[in-house]
């Protein structure tokens, strides 16, 4: 795992404890976003990038436990968090950092990554990364903050100056050039609040095929 994102594991392994009980609404409305996104019948095969405690995983397992989950995330105090919780026990688990993805190309039919794209230090490495396991008719869901919103750019000044784990948050544009950038193709994108302080975007992307047997990994 690379040095870069030593700083964001460290935190992240500390704050595993305490997360869902400090950012419990936010969590709730961000999430449910996620679930509304997806249209599942109950067999797909689901990868949750950056899943930290799992709430995701148990949201969507409560509903249709026959689905088959893979959480990835580069803080082994997250998933212990996650993999403790009993609808939990259902996914598997994988430490991993989101743009080296320890899974073969067109493993999976959607590829969901909520709350985290502002922590990544090689965005379009990781959209990438999830372009390769995707499987061609899959789906990639992305939520993450916004700086379209006012609140999120002054957020992001003072996170740049107190939290070592922070990256960059994105205006809905910058973050479809990304994605395209990547190979996606965007066919929704929203806007929504949660309270007054988190501007948030929302997309639902396919994958564009990148020419037969070609992997889109960025090594």
């Amino acid at each position: 795992m690379q040095s870069e994102t030593e700083a964001t594991r460290r935190e992240y392994d500390r704050l595993a404890p305490v997360y869902d009980r400090r950012w419990r609404n936010y969590v709730d409305v961000t999430l449910e976003a996620v679930v509304r996104s997806v249209s599942l019948q109950g067999h797909e095969r689901i990868l949750d990038i950056a899943s930290g405690t799992g709430e995701l995983e148990r949201l969507l397992l409560a509903r249709l436990p026959s689905l088959q989950i893979v959480g990835t995330d580069i803080s082994l105090g997250m998933l212990r968090q996650a993999s403790a919780k009993k609808e939990d026990q259902k996914a598997v688990w994988v430490q991993a950092e989101a743009a080296h993805l320890p899974f073969a190309d067109h493993s999976f039919d959607y590829a969901l990554c909520a709350n985290s794209f502002h922590y990544f230090r090689r965005p379009l490495a990781a959209l990438q990364e999830a372009h390769r396991v995707l499987r061609p008719q899959g789906r990639l869901i992305l939520i993450d903050w916004c700086d379209d919103y006012l609140t999120c750019r002054l957020c992001g000044v003072w996170l740049r100056l107190t939290d070592p784990a922070f990256c960059q948050t994105y205006t809905l544009q910058a973050c479809r050039s990304l994605l395209e950038q990547a190979g996606f193709q965007v066919l929704q994108t929203d806007h929504f609040r949660v309270r007054w302080i988190w501007g948030m975007m929302g997309f639902v992307c396919c994958p564009i095929e990148t020419g037969q047997g070609r992997s889109n990994r960025t090594t």
